[in-house]
C-alpha cells in the first residue's frame, strides 16, 4: 500500500485509518512525504508510532507524485501494490476484496468504482462512477483503456481509478511511474503495464472513496503539466504504434487532440485570469478547435460561483 502525501497534514490521518479497516491484516502501508512545508511529516510519524505496519519515507524534495511513488515502490515487499492519494479513502474490505478478486482471474491490474465523497469522507449524492460498459471479469484490451480515458459528456475518465497492482510485473518489466508528470501519471503507468502484456481486469463495485474539492471533480490543470503530459502521449505513440495497433493509434492521436486543446484552454485562463483578454484571445485563435473546451471551463467556473449552485456533474 503507497501513499504519496503532499500538504496533508489535514487528511492523511482518515486515509490511512481507511486502510487499516479496508486491509487483510499484515498490510505493509508506505507513506512518501513528498517534502511538505507543513506538518505532513509529523502526522505520518505520529501514525507510524502508533501501527506496526506502517513506513515513513521523506523525499529531500518536492518531486511530484510519480517521484513520490517511485520511492515507496522501491521500498516495497508485498506481492500486491495498491495506490491511494492522501485526501481520499478506502471502502471497508477494499483490499481483500480486490486481491481475490485479481487472484481468482490471474490479472496483473485490477480498478474498481469509485464514489466521490467531500472532504469529511461524506459520500456525494450523485451515483457511483462504476464505467459502465465494462462486465466484471472482462479482460480490458489496450484500446478499449485509451478510449476510456477520453475525457468526455462530462464523464470522469479511466485515468481516475486507482488500480491494485502485482508489483512482481513492474519489477520484471522496469516500469514505474514517470517522474515528469504531475497529472495523468497513474494513467501512464497503467498503459505502460498493457504495452508489456499486463493482464488488467474491472471489478464494478465501488470501493475507492474519491475527495472532491470546491465543487469540482479535479483541480485546474497547470499548463506546463499539460505540455509534460503531452510529450509523455507522443512519446508512446511514437515509439510503441506496433504494439498500439491501428484501433490503438487512432485512440492516441484523439487522446493528443483532446489534451492540447485542454492545454491551450488552460494557457487562456490563465491570460484571462491575469488580465490579458488579448493574449488569450490570440492563443485561442492558433487554436480555434479548443473554442469549445475553454468555454466548458468558464461555464464550470461561472456556476460555482453561483450562489446555491450545487456541484457539476462528473
Amino acid at each position: 500500500m503507497i501513499i504519496a502525501a503532499y500538504r496533508a497534514e489535514e487528511t492523511l490521518g482518515a486515509c490511512v485509518e481507511s486502510v487499516l479497516g479496508a486491509s487483510p491484516s499484515g498490510v505493509e502501508i508506505l507513506i512518501a512525504d513528498d517534502a511538505s512545508p507543513d506538518g505532513t511529516a509529523a502526522v505520518a510519524d505520529a501514525l507510524a508510532q502508533r501501527h506496526a505496519q506502517i513506513r515513513v519515507l521523506r523525499l529531500a524534495e518536492n518531486g511530484g507524485p510519480g517521484a513520490a511513488r517511485n520511492a515507496a515502490l522501491a521500498q516495497a515487499r508485498g506481492e500486491w501494490v495498491a495506490v491511494l492519494d492522501a485526501d481520499d479513502r478506502f471502502c471497508p474490505d477494499r483490499l481483500a476484496r480486490l486481491t481475490a478478486f485479481a487472484r481468482g482471474h490471474g490479472a496483473d491490474i485490477v480498478c474498481d468504482g469509485l464514489v466521490l465523497a467531500d472532504m469529511a469522507g461524506r459520500q456525494a449524492p450523485a451515483p457511483p462512477l462504476c464505467f459502465d460498459g465494462a462486465p466484471e471479469g472482462r479482460r480490458w484490451t489496450l484500446p478499449d483503456y485509451l478510449r476510456g480515458n477520453q475525457m468526455r459528456d462530462g464523464r470522469m475518465s479511466l485515468g481516475y481509478l486507482k488500480p491494485l497492482i502485482r508489483r512482481r510485473f513492474l519489477v520484471e518489466h522496469g516500469i514505474a511511474y514517470d517522474p515528469r508528470l504531475r497529472n495523468g501519471e497513474d494513467f501512464h503507468l497503467v498503459l505502460a503495464m498493457l504495452i508489456a502484456g499486463a493482464d488488467m481486469r474491472y471489478l464494478p463495485q465501488p470501493g475507492y472513496l474519491y475527495t472532491t474539492r470546491s465543487g469540482s471533480v479535479s483541480h485546474r490543470l497547470d499548463p506546463d503539466h499539460a505540455r509534460q503530459l503531452l510529450i509523455a502521449d507522443r512519446e508512446v505513440l511514437r515509439e510503441h504504434a506496433a504494439v498500439l495497433g491501428p484501433r490503438g493509434r487512432a485512440e492516441m492521436r484523439r487522446r493528443i487532440r483532446l489534451n492540447t486543446d485542454l492545454a491551450v484552454a488552460e494557457e487562456a485562463i490563465g491570460l484571462l485570469k491575469a488580465r490579458r483578454p488579448f493574449a488569450a484571445g490570440g492563443r485561442i485563435a492558433r487554436r480555434p478547435r479548443a473554442t469549445a473546451r475553454l468555454l466548458r471551463q468558464l461555464s464550470a467556473a461561472a456556476r460555482k460561483r453561483l450562489p446555491g449552485a450545487g456541484p457539476p456533474g462528473p
